[in-house]
């Protein structure tokens, strides 16, 4: 008998067939022959100098010795998957899923993605892009940045700037389309999202307008659309600050109506008692601080 233990992966199929008393169960869970799981078997009979298995025509019974190093399998395996468990508890980077919209993952966070890699080599970040809510419950989400009042229930909304908005268009479409009262918003194009935040007959009650009444709407799937829309000529939409502060700032697009609070704010959103809160708030923090650059 050999002083020194078997190889691992023979005792792994060991206690694999010894559990199910059977080479053929024993392979379907490995993934592999039954021939392969009897040869592994042999060989560990082997290097143990010991039968392992009374080998009956439709079952295998277990040997006094097999009894034993049973035992021994099942304590070595566990020792190991829990020890394997902590060691990537300690060492592995901890992934950080962070759902946005469209607009902010590629105006706001990604151009500025590679800072944060540096400052915190260790979190891998992944980012999901969605106008739709999460449901932390189902979905493999563990933060979301959203616009909206911050009542959430049984959520943990971070405040990251509050939402402002006005009337924006691109030079060209101004030149071409003047604005001389907002009352004349029935003459232009009016760019509009799928969502209710932007709606127009919701920004016309905020400017204290009477209802517009423009046949000519282009309706796009989400903010980002309808700032490209703008850009290009193609209408007056409702931009949403701080998020198109920097379009104002090149001169893409002009504001042609006055800033006005909303009542909603950019949040940081995450579930209570989250077991990734401590790295999350890293990037919270570092994620406030670019909002705070617009």
């Amino acid at each position: 008998m050999h002083a020194k233990p078997p190889p691992l992966p023979l005792i792994a199929t060991f206690e694999v067939a010894a559990r199910h008393q059977s080479f053929k169960k024993a392979g379907a869970e490995l993934h592999v022959t039954a021939s392969a799981v009897s040869q592994q078997i042999k060989k560990l009979e082997q290097w143990l100098e010991c039968s392992l298995f009374h080998r009956r025509t439709r079952q295998l019974e277990l040997t006094q010795e097999d009894e034993a190093f049973f035992t021994v399998a099942q304590q070595t395996l566990n020792f190991y998957r829990q020890a394997h468990a902590v060691f990537l508890h300690r060492f592995e980077r901890p992934v950080l899923r962070i759902s946005m919209v469209p607009f902010v993952a590629f105006e706001i966070c990604l151009p500025a993605l590679s800072a944060f890699q540096q400052d915190y080599p260790d979190l891998q970040l992944r980012i999901e892009t969605s106008m739709s809510l999460v449901d932390f419950a189902s979905e493999p989400v563990d933060a979301a940045i959203r616009l909206g009042d911050g009542r959430w229930p049984d959520l943990e909304t971070l405040p990251l700037a509050p939402a402002k908005a006005a009337l924006i268009a691109s030079p060209a479409y101004i030149a071409a389309n003047p604005v001389h009262d907002l009352s004349d918003l029935s003459q232009h194009r009016l760019i509009q999202t799928g969502s209710s935040l932007d709606d127009w007959n919701v920004m016309q009650r905020i400017l204290g307008l009477g209802k517009i009444d423009s046949c000519d709407i282009l309706v796009l799937d989400d903010f980002m659309a309808a700032m490209g829309a703008a850009e290009q000529g193609l209408g007056i939409a409702i931009g949403v600050f701080p998020l198109i502060q920097p379009w104002l700032g090149s001169g893409r697009l002009l504001a042609v109506s006055p800033q006005i609070n909303l009542r909603w704010q950019h949040y940081f959103v995450l579930p209570q008692d989250s077991a990734k809160r401590a790295s999350l708030m890293h990037f919270y923090h570092w994620l406030k601080k670019q909002f705070e650059q617009l």
